[in-house]
């Protein structure tokens, strides 16, 4: 699979700003330009021009006032995941990665790709060398996730290695793609 080819995607609010600016300097530090890394900005935020210029492509998603952001739920009521053809269109295959993750070197974002031309998605599991002997995420994360999500916090299994739907990849033409858009279609009409 062509480098080229493929599209890495984020996207990120105003509270998500210090985690859109370290991953986006952690993918850089592991691919320079090798890849091409997009961000979805959503909710009226500005990105610093330094967290936008890691950026090869942004698109702004003005803000819908009957969204209850403070749940979390943005992105899908937004369509966002699953709308990423319609949005970047012209590439072979699409990678997500949450603006909360973070590349350690750059052996990640291959591996997920390989899985790309056999199956019609391929998940990353959210699992780090770390876990066994330093606490994951960092307490700096977890900060900005206390600050972010408050009393939801308690139950968020945060310290559990488990499939991450935040780091999937998929070719432009998989079935995922359109089963996924009904999905949301249907469950919004509930």
């Amino acid at each position: 699979m062509d480098a080229q080819d493929v599209l890495v995607v984020t996207a990120f609010d105003g509270r998500y700003l210090d985690l859109a600016e370290d991953m986006a300097a952690s993918f850089r530090r592991a691919y320079q330009n090798r890849y091409r890394l997009a961000a979805v900005v959503f909710g009226g935020c500005e990105p610093p021009a330094a967290l936008a210029s890691q950026f090869d492509v942004l698109v702004r998603v003005p803000p819908v006032a009957a969204l209850d952001s403070a749940h979390g739920y943005d992105l899908a009521y937004l369509g966002i995941k699953p709308g990423l053809r319609e949005l970047f269109p012209g590439y072979a295959s699409y990678c997500w990665v949450d603006a909360d993750c973070w590349f350690q070197g750059a052996e990640s974002l291959p591996r997920i790709l390989a899985g790309v031309p056999g199956f019609a998605i391929a998940i990353h599991p959210e699992f780090d060398v770390h876990y066994l002997n330093y606490p994951t995420p960092s307490d700096r994360t977890l900060r900005i996730y206390e600050t972010n999500e408050g009393d939801s916090l308690d139950g968020m299994p945060l310290r559990m290695p488990m499939l991450n739907a935040g780091v999937f990849a998929m070719k432009a033409d998989s079935p995922v793609w359109s089963l996924w858009e009904s999905e949301l279609r249907s469950l919004r009409q509930r």
